[in-house]
Parts: C-alpha cells; sequence; structure tokens
C-alpha cells in the first residue's frame, strides 16, 4: 500500500506556500463552542490606541496620579529644574561624557561580543543524537492548530519520545485522541500523555521530568514551531562538551504581514523586534565570557540528570523571591529564569546555540493587544524578580562572569531607554559640543542613538526590507516599555500569567466528571522492539515504557 498524503498548510520564513508532506497531521479547527476567542480583527492605529486605554484602567489611573503629582508639585519641580542653571557649561561636559559612556560603553563591548561568538558545529560522527531526547511538551490548548503544527515540527525531528502534559480529565481525553492520529502516522516516536489537576506550567514539567529516560531533555512550548529537520542535531552539538549542561536556541517570531499599516501588523512587528534584540543580547554576552541573562523556555534542551537532581523539581515548584515574601506554589512565571540560576549554580556552562538548523519560531502580535500587553508586563516584571536572585544566590556568577554580572543582570534593571536618553540629549544640549538644539552636533547625536537602536534588530530587515518604513515604531516602543517596565518595577509581587485565560482552564477541569488519570498514556510496542535505538518494554507499575541507554 502506497504510504498515505497529507495536506498541512505551513508558514515559510516570508510566504505562504501549500505543500505536500508525509506522515503529517491535519491541524483541525476547533468547534465554535471550544473557542476561547473570536479571530481578531483589524483596526486602525487610533481605535487601536483607544482600545488599550479603555483596556487598562488600572495603568491609565496610574497616570493620571503621576500627572496630577506632577502638577500639584509643579513649583517644587521647577524649583528644582532651575538649580540645574547653576551647572557650569564645563561641569554638562563631564556630567555629559560620564553619562554618554554608563549608556553605551556596555554596547560597544556587546558589538565585539557578537562579532567574538562561533556556535557550536555539528561534528561528522556526533555522540549524541535525535534518539536520545525526550520532548516534554506542557500545553492547556491541544485543539489549537498551533499545537497540531507544533507536534508535527517537533516530530519530524525524530526523537525518542515526546511527553503530553495537560490538565484536567477532559482534556486528558481530547489529547489522547490526538497523540492517536500522531502515534499513526509518527510510529517511530513514542507519544505519552498525562494530565495533572490545575494548570501550572513548573508543574506540568516536573510531573513529567520523573519520567524521562533518555540523555537529554527538551522543554518546549505548546506554541513553537522547528522549521529545520536538523533542528536536534544542530541543538546537541555543544553537548559534546561535558561541561555543557544547558542549550539556549535562535528564537525568531513569525512575520505576518510584512508593510502593512495596521495594529495587528505593528504588535507583530514589536514582537519580531523583541526577540531579535533577546538574540542580539544572548550572543553578545554569551561570546564575552559565556554568560547568558535567560535561556528561553520557548525551547531549551537541558542533561537530564540535571534536571533530576534531588530536590530541583521541589525547588522548581516552590520558589520564592523577595526574602521568601512572595511567591511559593503560586509562582508560576519565571521557570526558565529559575533553571538558568540552578545551571550556573549546580555549575553547568551554558551555550547559546546560532545557527541555521537551531533556530525555533513562534507567533507573538498576532492575536488581540490585551494578550500582547499583558506579555510584556509579565516579561518585565520577571527581570525585577530574577535579576536579584540571579546576584544573590549565585555566589560563582561574579568570578565566572563578571561581564555578565554587571552588564546583563544589573544592567537589565537600570536599562530605562527613556530616562537614559533623555539624560543624555539634555547634557549634550548644556555642554560645549553643542551650540544649540537644531545644531548638526545634536543631529550627530540623535543620528547615533537611532542606530545603536536599529543596529540590535537589522537581521529583521535583511528578511523583510517592506518593514524598514515602521522602524519608527521600535523607536516609539522603546520608549513607551520603559513606562511600562516602571510598572513592572512597583508591582513586581503580581505573579499572575498575563496573556492566558487559566482561571478557565482551571474551572473546566475542577468541574469535569471524567476521573483524572495522572500516569502517563503511551502506545506499547511488542516485548523488546526497538524505536529509535531504544528497547521498549512495559514498567510493572506505572504501565509507561522505559528507554533504556547507557547512563
Amino acid at each position: 500500500m502506497p504510504e498515505r498524503q497529507f495536506r498541512l498548510q505551513i508558514v515559510d520564513d516570508d510566504n505562504w506556500h501549500d505543500v505536500q508532506r508525509p506522515n503529517a497531521v491535519v491541524p483541525q479547527r476547533r468547534p465554535e463552542n471550544q473557542r476561547n476567542q473570536d479571530p481578531p480583527r483589524e483596526t486602525s492605529i487610533i481605535s487601536g490606541i483607544g482600545l488599550f486605554i479603555i483596556s487598562n484602567p488600572r495603568l491609565m489611573t496610574f497616570l493620571v496620579v503621576v500627572l496630577s503629582s506632577t502638577y500639584y508639585n509643579w513649583e517644587l519641580i521647577h524649583d528644582w529644574f532651575s538649580s540645574f542653571r547653576k551647572i557650569s557649561t564645563d561641569q554638562w561636559d563631564s556630567i555629559f561624557m560620564f553619562i554618554f559612556f554608563c549608556r553605551y560603553f556596555r554596547f560597544f563591548c556587546h558589538i565585539y561580543g557578537t562579532l567574538n561568538y562561533t556556535p557550536a558545529f555539528v561534528p561528522l560522527n556526533p555522540t549524541w543524537g535525535p534518539q536520545h531526547t525526550t520532548v516534554i511538551l506542557p500545553t492547556i490548548d491541544p485543539d489549537n492548530e498551533k499545537f497540531t503544527e507544533c507536534m508535527n515540527s517537533v516530530l519530524a525531528n525524530r526523537p525518542a519520545a515526546i511527553m503530553i502534559v495537560t490538565v484536567g480529565a477532559a482534556m486528558r481525553e481530547r489529547c489522547n485522541i490526538i497523540a492517536a492520529q500522531f502515534r499513526a502516522a509518527s510510529p517511530g516516536t513514542e507519544i505519552g500523555v498525562s494530565a495533572i489537576p490545575h494548570p501550572s506550567k513548573r508543574r506540568q514539567v516536573a510531573h513529567a521530568v520523573p519520567e524521562v529516560r533518555t540523555e537529554f531533555t527538551i522543554l518546549a512550548d505548546d506554541h513553537v514551531f522547528w522549521p529545520s529537520h536538523n533542528f536536534i542535531s544542530s541543538a546537541l552539538a555543544p553537548f559534546e562538551d561535558p561541561n555543557i549542561g544547558v542549550v539556549a536556541t535562535f528564537k525568531r517570531v513569525r512575520r505576518t504581514t510584512p508593510g502593512k499599516w495596521s495594529v495587528s501588523s505593528v504588535l507583530n512587528l514589536i514582537g519580531c523586534f523583541y526577540l531579535q534584540r533577546h538574540n542580539w543580547e544572548l550572543r553578545a554576552s554569551n561570546g564575552l565570557d559565556g554568560g547568558v541573562f535567560v535561556v528561553s523556555g520557548r525551547t531549551a534542551v537541558y542533561r537530564s540528570n540535571f534536571l533530576k537532581a534531588p530536590g530541583l523539581m521541589e525547588r522548581f515548584c516552590s520558589e520564592r523571591f523577595f526574602m521568601g515574601i512572595f511567591g511559593g506554589e503560586g509562582l508560576g512565571p519565571d521557570d526558565d529564569n529559575f533553571l538558568t540560576r540552578e545551571a550556573y549554580g549546580a555549575g553547568w556552562e551554558i551555550k547559546f546555540q546560532e545557527t541555521q538548523d537551531c533556530v525555533i519560531e513562534t507567533t507573538i502580535g498576532d492575536e488581540f493587544l490585551k494578550k500582547f500587553r499583558g506579555q510584556l508586563v509579565r516579561w518585565a516584571r520577571t527581570t525585577f524578580r530574577s535579576n536579584p536572585c540571579m546576584l544573590m544566590k549565585c555566589s560563582l556568577t561574579l568570578k565566572r562572569m563578571p561581564w555578565s554580572y554587571f552588564n546583563v543582570y544589573v544592567a537589565g534593571m537600570v536599562n530605562f531607554a527613556l530616562f537614559w536618553d533623555a539624560m543624555i540629549v539634555c547634557s549634550f544640549y548644556n555642554s560645549w559640543f553643542c551650540h544649540s538644539l537644531f545644531s548638526s552636533e545634536m543631529g550627530w547625536l540623535l543620528g547615533f542613538i537611532f542606530f545603536t537602536k536599529v543596529i540590535k534588530i537589522w537581521p529583521h530587515f535583511v528578511r523583510y526590507p517592506q518593514d524598514l518604513p515602521l522602524v519608527i515604531f521600535q523607536i516609539l516602543f522603546a520608549y513607551a516599555h520603559s513606562i511600562i517596565k516602571f510598572w513592572a518595577l512597583i508591582t513586581f509581587w503580581d505573579c499572575a500569567w498575563l496573556g492566558r485565560n487559566l482561571d478557565a482552564v482551571d474551572a473546566e477541569a475542577e468541574h469535569s466528571q471524567i476521573p483524572l488519570d495522572a500516569s502517563f498514556s503511551w502506545k506499547l510496542g511488542t516485548p523488546g522492539h526497538r524505536v529509535s535505538g531504544h528497547r521498549v518494554s512495559v514498567h510493572a507499575n506505572s504501565g509507561y515504557p522505559l528507554w533504556y541507554n547507557d547512563y
């Protein structure tokens, strides 16, 4: 019988293409009653701003309080600014040079770091391959088409196993139905399904880690895609060095509408820039002293013996911050930051792998403005929760990675572009270097500031030159993000997972009439059956297959 062909519509780098690919499961569209939200509508920039104001009453209240306080204390503020007139021009010269050095010394060093960086190349006879990996995939939305495409891209890389962990008995049943289709299409990879009672990415991961029987564990989100079929091989290359414990991957946001002027297009573009800047920072710091500010949880590769270290998963699920006052079992975000700190604390080195194959794609800003805003606030709060923990708890960080200690973790908490750029322009204007506000010297300074903001995202414009006129939105976002970051600073204790409706998932699991079975269900082969180089057998107690290897 000829091999069955399934039709799958996937996203290439620039355009949509219909391709014929064997053994791929076709995404099934969810019924109307199972959709959480309707597809986003195209809105104008002005209406989008109005919607943002209406949707964020707390932020608007905060801005009103700030403006009211400014108006009430205007005379005091005016007197304070008037005191600057007493500063001589020579003093302004020194102030400008000091601020300029603090702001851009790190920038020039990071340029050197990006040039000094080298990835790990796949050897001709690699020690490790896809058969040595297990992918843990926590999900709360298995009916989403993104989850189906995510599974197809993972299966195309032929890992030894995929462990899907969802929430509640009803969602587990849906995952079992979906997993059966994938098992039929890709019999070379074992697929296990399990569930826990309540939504928690940390607990979903911790539920699966003890069952892993391969040398390496890949933690991946349910809405990421691996474009290359050689992704795992490239991601495992750094592990030829026995000191490497974790590998961070290159992240890219799918560009949906290049060059289009609309709210959804601009949000998607900002998402592209956001992760591109992350890649720049990771490449630069890793090229200087081997440090990274975080190993993104979108997709990362870990040595399984690190994740299985005694007590690690218990600490992972009960992490606290700010002198132990906040966090605990209710802490949802910052899971990737925790694992990054623990890896450094355990003496492992971390490698950022940027190759053509070690690329993951994801979607940001393509759904709803409120969700995107929630993601930005959540990511910004992570900085003020996790960076102090890295500075205080990892005593070896300063000795092993002095550059990253000061210019990644410390700088991340004080990097407010609106504040720094305003001080630079103000001090330059009052110095001998500038003759007037509209002088050529001021133009050169503003041009340099613009250059520093564009060079980090230039690879995006190489791929999508039609987005170049939209670069103004990146400049505006850089300054708007300073306000978001300040809001995150004064609300850092809020651990809500903004961007996903976890309460609805929890309510569905609570009201389910189906008893919850927390064990993993697998498609079991016959005794001694070989799957990706591992012998599959049935554990007498749990009923899941064990992959036996040399470790």
